[in-house]
């Protein structure tokens, strides 16, 4: 070596770890040689004397260091920039000592319990190209829905990941595709193709206008999502405004035109679909990737919501990816304080920013898969303001001061403070290795965290609150989304306990405390969501958009109850459980008489439950539930053999 051999320790690494005695071969020792290891001699660490002239000049350095670093990126929070890059270390150094040792780092119990909750998260299609999708001739006879909830077989419905709504679904069901299509089919639902194929290129109206379907947009959307500006988006319609150059007026137009008409409509209406595919057709004729504005990203941000709740999930992420790509060009995510531009067009960055970030953060959910958006550091867009529509406007001067109570603006603000906080915690969920019990309680703290920040004017007992729909509905929305979280973190190990339960040799692996505190948190956030939606349905105060939402998270939480019966009949919480499906099935009943969507839910959930309706519910635990009822209903009501569902690892095996 040309080195000086002083420099280097005298035994190899691998030697000194093991407490081997080393022979001292160059380039192989006799141990690393018998046992067929990497031999390398490092070397060894030079150590600064700690006196005080050194100590200045480190502190110095420092200093120095700071300064480049605040010049090079202003604004940048450096201590916030320590800890993430510590955090990306340490996990780093945890998954090269679990691929290289695991047994040195967890138990086994703790091992299994990982492994166990990573099986349950993901299901796999057969082919290599199974997770190909197409949504251009999408029916209501098929397992496709806005929420992915519904989408049991893997095949032909994208990736859907450990978080997505649908992964307690599959939890429960059989092998059988065709006879889970068929369970799940309605003798009165009938196929429908694409509607725009029932209409010409243009549409007489009869007695309605246009105007409605804007009316609508802003009186039942836009009080919910408040991405345009309503008095800036008329003058442009009436002519008495400039527009936006290119096709981007006439496509965002279309999109505001098509969810009017959505939120007024109903399972039968088609004049959505025909406003929606007015878009398609600019698209074809010109290209939209060509050019890029702030009305642009709004039509996008608006059609990716739109597709979904017209039960095209990935069409709306793809609009949804489009939006946030074409923002980043236009430096949505900056504040740019120096740039001279109005107090109007500033908002309306920070409105259309924080509205995209909501909408990808609540997708990358929905479908388990990871967020598209910069991190936290990344982006200094200031958030929107907590103030009335009315009081900004194209020649506003002076910044009107916020408001301390609930505005248009509100839930926007609070839901995107919810993201920014829990995004990280989404991430953890679809990482590997995925978190132990432990790890889960510990995240949850961040929920709770953000819970008590929500100011007092927009709580629930807030008079103000019940005033206004659109402010009673911001923020039960925001608890439901809130709770949904807590039961996407500890489902796995709900699912997993439920695995151990189901195996043919029952697991030697004990419940830990952890785990069945998790289990308890989950239901416990699973019953508050559906006695929330309980209440709110009772305030009367439903519409089209906000019953989207409530079968969304009402589904979600109504089939934790059912996992945990299935497997735990005798626990003292089970008549809770029982209460909270019957609840569920009410709600999901009346909800299906006007809804397609809630008729497929309580389909399912009917299924998944059917002996609510006996007398013999009242003998819950002593029979009902026992023995091999579970495998012997699910394969009576799918026609297949629950063999197929893998409760060791969580996950349905479509090849046996």
């Amino acid at each position: 070596m040309s080195d000086d051999v002083s420099e280097f320790y005298s035994a190899c690494d691998c030697c000194r770890t093991r407490k081997y005695k080393c022979t001292k071969e160059k380039p192989t020792c006799a141990p690393c040689l018998q046992l067929d290891l990497e031999c390398n001699y490092s070397r060894k660490a030079s150590r600064t004397p700690l006196t005080r002239n050194n100590l200045t000049a480190a502190e110095d350095r420092v200093r120095d260091l700071e300064t480049a670093i605040k010049t090079l990126f202003p604004g940048v929070d450096i201590e916030t920039v320590l800890s993430s890059t510590i955090r990306t270390s340490e996990n780093a150094s945890v998954k090269t000592n679990i691929a290289t040792s695991p047994s040195s780092k967890l138990s086994p119990s703790s091992r299994e319990a990982s492994h166990e909750a990573e099986a349950t998260s993901e299901s796999l299609p057969q082919a290599a190209d199974g997770f190909d999708w197409t949504e251009n001739a999408v029916s209501l006879n098929e397992l496709a829905d806005g929420m992915a909830a519904l989408s049991v077989n893997p095949e032909g419905a994208g990736y859907l990941g450990a978080t997505s709504s649908v992964v307690p679904l599959r939890a429960l069901l059989s092998r059988d595709q065709d006879g889970d299509q068929q369970a799940f089919s309605s003798p009165n639902w009938h196929p429908q193709s694409m509607l725009s194929d029932l209409f010409p290129m243009s549409l007489p109206f009869s007695n309605i206008s246009e105007n409605t379907f804007v009316d609508a947009y802003f009186r039942y959307y836009h009080t919910t999502y408040p991405f345009l500006h309503e008095p800036l988006f008329r003058a442009q319609l009436q002519g008495k405004s400039p527009r936006p150059e290119g096709n981007s007026w006439i496509i965002l137009y279309n999109a505001v035109l098509a969810l009017g008409a959505w939120c007024i409509g109903d399972d039968e209406s088609v004049m959505d679909d025909f406003f929606y595919r007015k878009v398609a057709r600019i698209s074809e004729e010109s290209s939209i990737f060509e050019s890029g504005n702030l009305a642009m990203v709004q039509a996008l941000l608006l059609l990716s919501n739109y597709a979904q709740k017209r039960n095209r999930p990935n069409t709306g992420w793809n609009y949804l990816g489009l939006a946030v790509r074409m923002a980043l060009s236009l430096g949505l995510h900056k504040e740019f304080p120096n740039w001279e531009i109005t107090h109007l067009q500033r908002e309306m960055r920070r409105r259309v920013w924080w509205g995209l970030f909501v909408f990808d953060s609540g997708a990358s959910i929905t479908f388990g898969r990871p967020v598209l958006l910069p991190e936290r550091g990344i982006m200094d867009a200031s958030p929107v303001l907590n103030i009335h529509e009315e009081s900004l406007t194209q020649h506003t001067n002076i910044l009107p001061d916020e408001l301390p109570y609930p505005t248009a603006y509100t839930g926007l603000i609070s839901q995107s403070l919810f993201h920014l906080e829990t995004n990280s915690l989404h991430h953890r969920l679809i990482s590997t290795p995925y978190p132990l019990p432990e790890e889960l309680l510990s995240l949850n703290q961040i929920i709770k965290t953000w819970e008590n920040s929500t100011p007092p004017y927009f709580q629930l007992d807030s008079p103000i609150i019940h005033a206004s729909e659109a402010f009673l509905f911001a923020r039960y929305r925001l608890d439901w989304r809130s709770w949904n979280l807590q039961i996407i973190l500890f489902r796995p190990v709900v699912l997993q306990l439920a695995g151990r339960r189901k195996q043919a040799e029952p697991s030697t692996v004990p419940e830990t405390s952890e785990e069945l505190a998790c289990r308890e948190k989950c239901t416990q956030s699973a019953r508050a969501t559906i006695n929330s939606i309980s209440d709110f349905v009772a305030t009367g105060m439903v519409s089209r958009l906000s019953t989207w939402y409530m079968l969304y998270f009402l589904f979600q939480a109504g089939l934790v109850p059912i996992i945990c019966l299935l497997t735990d009949p005798t626990h003292p919480d089970s008549i809770l459980w029982l209460n909270d499906i019957r609840t569920t099935r009410d709600l999901l009943s009346r909800t299906a008489l006007t809804n397609r969507l809630a008729e497929r839910c309580l389909s399912v959930f009917n299924r998944l439950s059917p002996t609510l309706d006996s007398g013999l519910s009242e003998d819950l635990g002593l029979g009902m539930w026992e023995g091999n009822f579970a495998d012997e209903f699910l394969n009576d009501q799918f026609g297949g053999d629950m063999g197929a569902w893998d409760w060791e690892n969580g996950e349905i095996n479509w090849t046996m």
